[in-house]
């Protein structure tokens, strides 16, 4: 009986190591760049980012812009900035049709909001209405890097399914579909200044083809 006390107390720490390892992730979590956290907790939670990922299924990267990228930002993966570009691609297209574009003020520059605006502010000055539906996202890759010595510049290709129209005050349809799903193929470039402290990438350029 003596004899199994050892595996008994290997088997107790390897329970304990889970249990330690499982903590850490919850509370460590990860960052994508699209937060909206404060900047004290980006200072803190930067050095636990130090885990990248050069290769994925989602992206047109060579492995030497890939380099280049890391080079003035070793935090930068690739997948976690996919995944956070594709749930703000989402906060974008909500926040477009209902006309409330506080959600993404803090992520958009400034040129490229004021766009948005005005589309909206036209819209309901004709008291019309937009139907956005998305189904789903058929491809979210990155296609460009643009590197300087005050930023990076990555233009991220979104090819997804989508219901759209426009109706009228009367509600009756002036332009697309409210029916028929369509492949809809967007291009959106994103910037974030090298030396800041903010790790949040900001939408500067959009483009659909």
């Amino acid at each position: 009986m003596q004899n199994s006390f050892p595996y008994i107390d290997i088997l107790i720490f390897g329970v304990i190591a889970v249990f330690l390892i499982f903590r850490l992730k919850n509370i460590l979590g990860t960052k994508t760049g699209f937060e909206d956290t404060n900047i004290k907790e980006k200072t803190q939670d930067k050095q636990f980012n130090n885990v990248v990922s050069l290769k994925s299924e989602n992206n047109d990267l060579n492995d030497k812009l890939l380099n280049d990228i890391l080079n003035v930002d070793p935090n930068f993966n690739i997948n976690d900035f996919l995944s956070g570009s594709k749930n703000f691609f989402k906060m974008v297209l909500e926040s477009f049709v209902s006309g409330n574009l506080e959600n993404i003020k803090n992520f958009t520059k400034p040129s490229v909001l004021k766009s948005f605006k005005a589309a909206v502010d036209e819209r309901n000055n004709e008291k019309e209405t937009l139907i956005i539906d998305l189904k789903s996202i058929k491809e979210n890759k990155i296609t460009k890097a643009s590197i300087t010595k005050s930023s990076i510049k990555l233009n991220v290709i979104f090819e997804s399914f989508q219901i759209r129209a426009l109706l009228d005050k009367n509600d009756k349809v002036i332009d697309g579909n409210n029916e028929n799903e369509i492949l809809v193929k967007d291009e959106w470039v994103f910037e974030r200044k090298i030396h800041e402290i903010n790790p949040n990438w900001t939408l500067v350029e959009t483009k659909s083809n």
